[in-house]
């Protein structure tokens, strides 16, 4: 697991008092495989997920990307979207399954954040891990085993990416 926290010029002077994590494949863009994408990111976000990306950046809450990519294979979407931190495989670590529900936790407990009020986007059941561990957990897409802890929980939903052409 890496993450890497990005200390910006004029970054906010406060602690932000929730996060919000994006996973990246699948949820935020419109492509299953980073390392495989060939056209331009504009023409793979998915609105939704982005407009709530920019909504959390905008209440002043800390935006996290989540991928089970590499940091070079992630580099142009950060760079894009300039979030907070971003969690993601590094060699011999991947990032996915239990490990992105312990990445989460690890990052909400070192910025003192209560999960109770974060939010975490995810299109599939290798994602309930980092769905489980914030109080606002939002499923995208129609994952039937993510559908039923979404119907349980009362949890938010969003609709999958349009099929890419």
């Amino acid at each position: 697991m890496d993450m890497n926290t990005r200390n910006q010029p004029g970054a906010r002077a406060q602690r932000p008092s929730a996060a919000a994590f994006f996973d990246v494949e699948g949820t935020l863009l419109a492509a299953s495989d980073l390392a495989a994408v060939a056209e331009p990111l504009g023409l793979l976000w998915h609105p939704p997920v982005l407009a709530a990306l920019h909504g959390h950046a905008a209440r002043g809450h800390l935006v996290v990307l989540v991928s089970g990519a590499s940091a070079a294979e992630l580099e142009p979407v950060a760079r894009h979207l300039g979030p907070d931190a971003v969690l993601c495989s590094r060699p011999r670590a991947p990032m996915r399954g239990q490990g992105k529900g312990y990445a989460a936790r690890d990052l909400l407990r070192s910025h003192g954040i209560l999960a109770a009020r974060s939010y975490a986007y995810a299109d599939e059941a290798a994602d309930l891990p980092l769905l489980a561990e914030v109080g606002h957990p939002v499923v995208v897409g129609d994952d039937p085993v993510l559908l039923r802890h979404a119907r349980r929980g009362n949890w938010n939903r969003l609709p999958a990416p349009a099929p890419r052409r």
